[in-house]
């Protein structure tokens, strides 16, 4: 009994393949499950561009799917009878019971310079009722609508959906835009550095020890000529760059401490000679151009204590 109904359902396949799908009626919808996975990408297309699409039907009792209703490789789409340009080229069966999984690959093989709706067209896939080998029925897979050029179309075809990998979107050369930028970054920040060492040789920084230019501001605003106070707290102020007494022999240990007074070496020599002369062989008297040079020599240890480079042309030397 069992192989006369699988005969005759082998009869009814045969009888009914080569008639058109569309013919069949409709499979009611409570007796099959469909689920179709389309591809991100709906423009854009170009000649070698591949189309995936999943095709996931489950299909409940009595009725089972005819395998020969399904896509066949190579097979190209038509449309009011002219070639679509697209062909089916790859088949990925999975089957399991009455749940079936299509993984199927076109390619295009069409192009256009205009922007052209293409369409992968509706399938059909027949059923048959195994209690009833004579009742064959259709299921329809709707169609995919897709374009062949990056061009928007009216229609529910948009550009932003995606591009194809073979031509990309149309950029505008920022290059030019992107060296303007890093130029004037770059001015701008030579800018800052410029004006932060202008304005940083008379202040004084958060957490920086200010020694030399309280000294400096107290003796330029003095109209009255303290040459021996002045001499003594530049003393004070280098002992305390080094953390010990400095003198002429010693400035190695200053610049230990604080190498930016190497800048200075010839005019602290003189500063100690000056000293000399003036606080223990009294061979000096308080003289204005004395003074004025220890005021400038005040200010280029604060730039030094500060770490700022000075000018060559700036150090003046002074004749004892």
């Amino acid at each position: 009994m069992h192989r006369l109904v699988f005969l005759l359902i082998i009869l009814n396949v045969n009888l009914f393949a080569f008639e058109d799908p569309k013919n069949f009626p409709d499979l009611n919808e409570k007796y099959f499950k469909l689920s179709i996975t389309e591809p991100n990408q709906k423009v854009g297309y170009h000649v070698g561009d591949i189309i995936k699409r999943q095709i996931n039907l489950i299909v409940n009792e009595p009725y089972s799917l005819i395998e020969e209703s399904l896509p066949i490789v190579g097979y190209e789409k038509r449309y009011r009878g002219q070639l679509l340009g697209i062909t089916l080229q790859e088949v990925k069966k999975t089957n399991q019971n009455n749940i079936h999984k299509l993984d199927l690959t076109y390619q295009i093989f069409t192009n256009n310079v205009v922007a052209k709706p293409a369409f992968i067209t509706a399938d059909y896939y027949r059923v048959i009722n195994k209690n009833k080998p004579e009742e064959i029925l259709k299921i329809r897979v709707p169609e995919l609508t897709i374009a062949v050029s990056p061009i928007a179309i009216f229609g529910d075809i948009k550009v932003e959906e995606d591009m194809s990998d073979f031509r990309g979107p149309l950029l505008i050369n920022k290059e030019k835009y992107k060296e303007l930028i890093i130029e004037s970054i770059l001015m701008a920040i030579i800018s800052i550095i410029f004006l932060f060492y202008v304005y940083t040789r008379f202040t004084i920084l958060p957490g920086f020890k200010k020694i030399f230019l309280p000294v400096y501001k107290k003796y330029k605003k003095r109209s009255n000529i303290e040459t021996d106070k002045l001499i003594i707290e530049l003393h004070q102020g280098l002992n305390k760059i080094s953390n010990s007494s400095i003198f002429e022999k010693n400035l190695n240990d200053l610049y230990k401490q604080n190498p930016s007074f190497k800048n200075i070496d010839t005019e602290l020599k003189v500063f100690f000679k000056i000293s000399n002369n003036m606080l223990f062989n009294k061979a000096l008297k308080n003289d204005g151009e004395i003074f004025s040079w220890l005021l400038k020599f005040c200010f280029h240890c604060h730039l030094c204590e500060k770490k700022l480079p000075i000018k060559s042309a700036d150090i003046n030397l002074i004749k004892i």
